[in-house]
């Protein structure tokens, strides 16, 4: 397949609007490393705008960390692609950027799947369901597509933001799942913490269905309380959790000795041709004729 066409456009005509994630000053150090060792880096993504005073200008869509190092080189002008798109057909290229880097937390994931939404949501309307004053994904299989080109359009949220963004089903469902049990304002005081880096945590936080004790719940884990998701609802709940007691070994070899009594002889005897081939305490053996 031939790389797309792209032009070197002046630096100083292409428009940053408000982004999704913050450019990471040290990614912007790395690129400057390379493209001052190699001076190519790939092409960043922009589309026209239109200007009321005859001079084209361009608006990012995606690149921003190549921008950033560019312009800290001091370089007037940058190699770009330039394609008509639409603000939804931007929005969403700039989040499946987003959505396949790798520093990227759980929660930051969840957060994007559910902008992505927002946008497919606007563009297919015919895959969305309002409920409960909030929309969702269609459920059930779409109806077949006319020809290829239609085939992404066609299938349902999850399964064509796996397909672009190259993450699984599960992940994206998992995403999803995870940001519609959460309350935005609890999402918010979950950013930069360890609870948002812990997707396991997450997604039980957001099967507890009651946002007064999730907020209790994550109050007690961000207080280094305990870390332990069956602690902390006892402790949000003003009870003390009930932990496990570790057996001591005379419990054990009671519990041992009760078993073999209980035993049919078969068993025994396979139990003991078992301990043959175990490594045991020392002074203790199992006789070939046992």
């Amino acid at each position: 397949m031939a790389r797309a066409a792209w032009v070197e456009v002046p630096i100083s005509a292409i428009v940053v609007g408000p982004r999704l994630r913050e450019v990471d000053a040290a990614t912007v150090s790395n690129l400057v490393v390379s493209i001052t060792e190699s001076e190519w880096f790939g092409s960043i993504l922009v589309r026209p705008l239109s200007s009321d005073e005859g001079e084209q200008r361009y608006g990012l869509v995606a690149g921003a960390h190549r921008l950033a190092a560019m312009k800290s080189l001091g370089r007037d002008r940058i190699a770009a692609t330039i394609r008509p798109l639409t603000d939804d057909e931007a929005e969403q290229i700039e989040i499946d950027e987003n959505l396949v880097r790798r520093g990227l937390t759980p929660l930051e994931r969840a957060e994007m799947v559910a902008a992505r939404f927002a946008v497919w949501g606007r563009r297919f309307p015919d895959r969305v369901v309002q409920g409960n004053g909030a929309a969702k994904p269609k459920r059930g299989r779409p109806k077949k597509c006319e020809n290829f080109s239609q085939f992404p359009q066609a299938m349902g949220f999850a399964a064509e933001t796996a397909a672009d963004v190259g993450l699984t089903k599960r992940t994206i469902e998992h995403a999803w799942a995870t940001v519609n049990g959460l309350p935005a304002a609890l999402r918010q005081s979950l950013r930069g913490s360890w609870i948002s880096k812990n997707e396991g945590l997450l997604r039980q936080l957001a099967s507890i269905g009651d946002a007064v004790e999730q907020a209790g719940v994550v109050e007690v884990l961000l207080s280094g309380r305990t870390k332990n998701m069956a602690e902390a609802r006892a402790y949000a709940a003003g009870k003390e959790p009930v932990k496990a007691v570790r057996a001591t070994p005379e419990d054990e070899l009671k519990a041992l000795k009760a078993a073999w009594k209980k035993a049919r002889p078969s068993a025994r005897a396979a139990f003991l041709e078992h301990l043959k081939g175990e490594p045991l305490p020392k002074g203790f053996r199992v006789d070939a004729d046992a």
